[in-house]
């Protein structure tokens, strides 16, 4: 969906941020639950997940796809596994050994304390394939997606994917996938969000940053 003008699209993006966010709330933490454990069995099953080396995931927060039980199976499995940490406008991801460790950060967000940044744990590695598990307010059928309003992820994963190999698995703009980097790493973009998220439209400019998969309770998007 392309508004005519830039006024237009910030304001139907808030409509519809506000929206999804009026049906994420409005399901019963039992829904919520059961919900997120079919996400977290549909995200484990695809390859992405069962073939990475490291997971790096945001700690999920009031009504969003929980993501504790994904992150302590990804642990279980021998999986790396990062959350981010905000400081400023910025994001980086730290590495933690467990759910427990993690305490209120971001507008109360749990966070790593600290420790080993992402960026670190790769210094020593030659290759890796990386899963980014990413939030959101609205997705459309097409994987546009509609954020918080503070661009975190869209401006972490550009630096990250220009670093990457990311030909077969990767996070992709309106303009393509982008290019190989240092051919390090290859990354990996899931969205998790309940299908009631999900619309068949959603206004979208050519820098957003689409995911290559959105995993709901009902189905996977590709």
């Amino acid at each position: 969906m392309r508004l005519a003008g830039a006024e237009e699209q910030v304001a139907e993006k808030k409509r519809l941020r506000a929206a999804a966010l009026a049906k994420r709330d409005s399901l019963t933490v039992q829904q919520r639950k059961n919900y997120s454990v079919s996400i977290t069995k549909n995200l484990t099953n695809l390859s992405c997940y069962q073939e990475a080396d490291a997971v790096l995931t945001y700690v999920s927060f009031r009504s969003e796809v929980d993501t504790f039980s994904m992150a302590e199976q990804a642990l279980a499995d021998g999986k790396a596994v990062f959350a981010p940490k905000v400081t400023g406008k910025e994001m980086e991801f730290y590495r933690f050994f467990s759910t427990n460790d993690l305490a209120a950060g971001y507008r109360g967000i749990l966070e790593p304390a600290g420790g080993l940044s992402f960026d670190e744990w790769m210094c020593d590695r030659v290759s890796q394939r990386v899963l980014i598990c990413m939030p959101g307010a609205a997705f459309d059928r097409a994987r546009h997606r509609i954020g918080y309003g503070g661009g975190f992820y869209d401006r972490y994963l550009c630096k990250l994917l220009q670093e990457s190999e990311n030909i077969d698995a990767a996070a992709q703009t309106q303009a393509g996938t982008y290019g190989a980097g240092h051919l390090r790493m290859k990354v990996t973009t899931a969205a998790l969000a309940y299908d009631c998220q999900i619309f068949e439209e959603i206004p979208w400019e050519p820098h957003d940053v689409c995911p290559m998969y959105v995993v709901t309770e009902k189905e996977i998007l590709r």
